[in-house]
């Protein structure tokens, strides 16, 4: 019989599933379309680019696996923010990573697909984005278990993709097209490392689903600490092939199916557009759901949001209010604000992103005083000055990420009408808070 852990959810996952989400989730649309902005800034050095993003995501993802390890639980996001750090902060965290779901990654991923598949099918883009959204939505609907499973089984034809990729792209290298290296000296190359951090961040959404997993405190860092050089292995690959098959100033800009044209056939390139950039998209979209509702069930059971929300069915064992209302609220964002957002769509998703992780550093940091004796049994912990820079490092790099995102926001034109209605979210969900004044109690971790 499977135990049942916080909220009647039950402990199915094991390690291969919670490895394939960690992958799923990180390998995103970024890597076919973030590489050649990244060339654009850097050239061919957007190889060693990959290398300098993946230092910062190594010290956030040492975070979240500690917390995961010593105290794994369902809604790990909210509940070790809200515990061991601030409940105020966790909540609007949390409501804030509500809108930029709703408004920006969960249309930014189902328009995304639909853009991918039209590369080898003539369909309209709108109702195959809500189809999409529909089917995964169905899928997450009959479990976890089922939702993991056709995780699994995309994310491998996603790796075989791109291990394709890279092994047709070999013999195309040129190492003539690797000069200069540097052609937009040291600023070109910080600008590239930064924004090539966000095709590195995802596999922390597993602590969201730390209380599905079996053995969790084992298996979270374990799937991070296979998933993330993985990918990186991966990502890096794929930069010498796209820097290396063409001059840089040919692929500037431009996504890898332009370098995948330059030397793949059409039935094979039709299998990288499809296995490859629609379903990095698609494993991702799937992957949020899977996750995704889980710090809602969290902030519910604290009486934040009406509790009636956290039911879950008893036939699936899935929390299918929330689905419901993640996917009703974003298909109806898809079809009345349409694909011409999709930019913007993208910088609310990633500032979500950002707002939802900072607690979490403060919760690490405060982990060893406010729960010493889990954190002397984890399996796996940072102590002295490794928790300290690790915190430290990812504060100053959720910062400034932040910063350049609400840049970017505002020089869109609609970009203003998004951050008002944002800061006005938020102070919405402060208001909340202070009005409910949930007590909330730190030993229920």
């Amino acid at each position: 019989m499977l135990k049942e852990s916080e909220f009647g959810l039950n402990r199915t996952l094991g390690l291969p599933h919670v490895v394939a989400v960690a992958i799923g989730q990180t390998i995103g649309a970024g890597i076919f379309v973030l590489t050649g902005m990244g060339i654009e800034f850097t050239g061919p050095s957007v190889t060693l680019a990959f290398v300098a993003a993946a230092v910062p995501i190594a010290f956030l993802l040492l975070i979240v696996a500690m917390l995961g390890s010593a105290l794994p639980t369902t809604a790990g996001t909210y509940m070790y923010a809200s515990r061991l750090f601030s409940p105020l902060g966790a909540f609007v965290g949390v409501w804030g990573y509500l809108a930029a779901s709703l408004l920006g990654a969960f249309p930014l991923y189902a328009i995304s697909a639909a853009h991918y598949l039209q590369a080898v099918v003539d369909v309209p883009t709108i109702p195959t984005a809500v189809g999409l959204l529909t089917l995964l939505y169905i899928v997450n609907l009959l479990g976890i278990s089922f939702a993991a499973v056709i995780q699994g089984l995309m994310v491998l034809l996603l790796m075989i993709a791109l291990a394709v990729f890279v092994v047709l792209g070999v013999p195309h290298v040129d190492i003539a097209n690797f000069t200069p290296f540097f052609p937009n000296g040291v600023g070109g190359f910080a600008m590239a490392a930064s924004i090539l951090t966000f095709t590195l961040v995802g596999a922390n959404a597993i602590i969201e689903l730390g209380g599905e997993i079996k053995k969790p405190g084992k298996t979270i860092p374990l799937a991070m600490l296979i998933s993330f050089p993985l990918v990186l292995v991966f990502y890096i690959s794929v930069a010498i092939i796209a820097a290396g098959s063409l001059p840089w100033t040919a692929t500037a800009g431009q996504p890898l199916t332009v370098v995948a044209q330059s030397f793949m056939g059409q039935g094979t390139f039709n299998f990288f557009v499809f296995a490859g950039g629609l379903l990095a998209i698609v494993t991702t979209l799937n992957a949020s759901l899977m996750w995704g509702t889980r710090s809602l069930l969290g902030v519910s059971a604290d009486g934040l949001l009406p509790k009636g929300l956290t039911a879950v069915s008893k036939r699936f064992g899935t929390p299918h209010w929330f689905l419901t209302l993640i996917y009703l609220s974003s298909a109806a964002a898809i079809i009345l604000l349409g694909e011409e957002h999709v930019a913007l769509f993208a910088v609310l998703a990633s500032i979500g992103g950002i707002i939802i992780f900072i607690p979490l550093l403060g919760a690490a940091f405060n982990l060893p005083k406010m729960a010493p004796e889990a954190y002397q049994n984890s399996p796996f912990k940072l102590s002295g000055i490794w928790l300290h820079l690790a915190v430290g490092v990812g504060l100053f790099l959720s910062l400034l990420i932040l910063v350049i995102l609400l840049i970017d926001l505002l020089s869109y034109t609609a970009g203003l009408v998004y951050g008002i209605f944002f800061a006005l979210w938020l102070i919405a969900g402060a208001v909340l808070f202070v009005c409910k004044k949930p007590a909330v109690r730190r030993d229920t971790l």
